[in-house]
């Protein structure tokens, strides 16, 4: 169970997500730009996102093109957001998830949203 959520973990993980869910289906090179990371980087989140069963990735033409798994990676989202959201201050106070100086580590923050 721990590595399940291990996979929603990583803020790059949770950005993938979130752009997956924002535009239902990208490439590899639209991810790139979008993420402002490198291929190599982007592909091993891919890896771990594919082996958790929360992307699927379909093949068209010469790319392979990534989408959100299940609805139910969605509802996760949601509940992650909605959770954080009620106890953000908590959350923000823990010195196990980092250091109290960063307050958005990590957290998922819908687009366009920079702060809670």
């Amino acid at each position: 169970m721990a590595a399940f959520w291990q996979g929603l973990s990583h803020p790059i993980r949770l950005r993938i997500l979130a752009l997956l869910r924002e535009h239902g289906s990208l490439n590899v090179g639209d991810m790139v730009t979008a993420l402002g990371i490198g291929q190599g980087h982007l592909s091993n989140h891919l890896s771990c996102l594919k082996s958790c069963g929360f992307v699927v990735a379909t093949p068209r033409g010469r790319f392979m093109y990534y989408q959100i798994a299940d609805s139910r990676v969605n509802d996760l989202l949601d509940l992650g957001l909605a959770m954080m959201q009620d106890h953000a201050e908590g959350v923000a106070a823990c010195v196990v998830v980092g250091p109290a100086n960063e307050p958005n580590r990590g957290f998922f923050l819908p687009p366009g949203e920079d702060s809670l």
